[in-house]
């Protein structure tokens, strides 16, 4: 049988790979604190890790569904991400995992050479990112700044820390 369908771009595929699993990582590293917890304003800017993760949901789904995809949206930057959403950590999570994979099966055909579909022209400054492999490691980039940020406030609140070793959470005794 012969198909016109081309393969997956490794590179594509591979960084999307990555960008799940630091999805991943968060919302595991985030289970079992409350909702006092992860309410609490962790540094003087006021973010708490319910802002983290509301913010790493917009982020990647603006990445993934908007630019890559070339779903454009009004664009300002002085629109705010949602550093303070008004759900549950459970619902934070499940939204975080539920629309990172759904933006990631949007994106994965896409060769890693490509243009991004979309960009919010004249943004930050003139950033731009020139191709699809770029945006991704924007994203995962970003995304692993933020697992550090969780993994340092997560000791803070309480005693935690990520265990390689074990693929989880290493808490006190």
């Amino acid at each position: 049988m012969n198909s016109n369908r081309a393969l997956p771009d490794p590179v594509t595929t591979e960084l999307l790979g990555w960008i799940r699993e630091s999805t991943e990582r968060l919302c595991r590293s985030s289970e079992g604190l409350t909702e006092e917890q992860v309410r609490i304003p962790v540094a003087p800017s006021g973010w708490t890790v319910a802002g983290l993760l509301g913010h790493v949901h917009d982020s990647t789904w603006f990445w993934l569904h908007h630019v890559l995809a070339g779903n454009p949206l009004a664009f300002s930057e002085e629109d705010v991400w949602d550093d303070h959403p008004d759900l549950s950590l459970g619902a934070l999570q499940h939204r975080l995992r539920t629309d990172t994979a759904r933006a990631c099966s949007g994106v994965e055909h896409l060769p890693s050479g490509a243009v991004p579909a979309w960009w919010p022209e004249g943004a930050w400054g003139g950033y731009r990112q020139e191709t699809v492999r770029g945006v991704l490691l924007h994203l995962l980039v970003d995304d692993t700044a933020h697992t550090g940020h969780l993994d340092i406030v997560r000791e803070q609140l309480d005693g935690s820390v990520w265990d390689h070793a074990l693929g989880g959470l290493r808490r006190p005794d």
